[in-house]
C-alpha cells in the first residue's frame, strides 16, 4: 500500500479527494489519533524514520510526497 492506500485507510476518503493541494486538516475525519495513525503508516510502509520536524511539516498531501522523495521512496 503506498501513500494514497495509507491516505484513503487513515481518512476514510476517496481518490478524487486526494490532490496534491489537498491541506490534512481540512478532512474531516483528521484529528490528534489519526495523525499519529497515519505517522506510524508511513513510517511502516516506507521503512523511514521521520522527524519531528518532518511531520510538523507534513501540512498538505504535497508536503508529504516532498517528504518522502527526500528520503529516497517513490510515494
Amino acid at each position: 500500500m503506498k501513500l494514497n492506500g495509507i491516505l484513503k485507510e487513515s481518512l476514510n476518503v476517496n481518490d478524487n479527494e486526494l490532490k496534491d493541494e489537498a491541506k490534512l486538516m481540512d478532512f474531516g475525519e483528521w484529528d490528534s489519533m489519526t495523525h499519529m495513525y497515519f505517522i506510524t503508516r508511513l513510517e511502516q510502509e516506507y521503512g523511514v524514520e521521520l522527524t519531528g520536524d518532518e511531520i510538523a511539516d507534513m501540512h498538505t498531501i504535497a508536503d508529504i510526497k516532498r517528504i518522502i522523495v527526500s528520503k529516497g521512496k517513490q510515494p
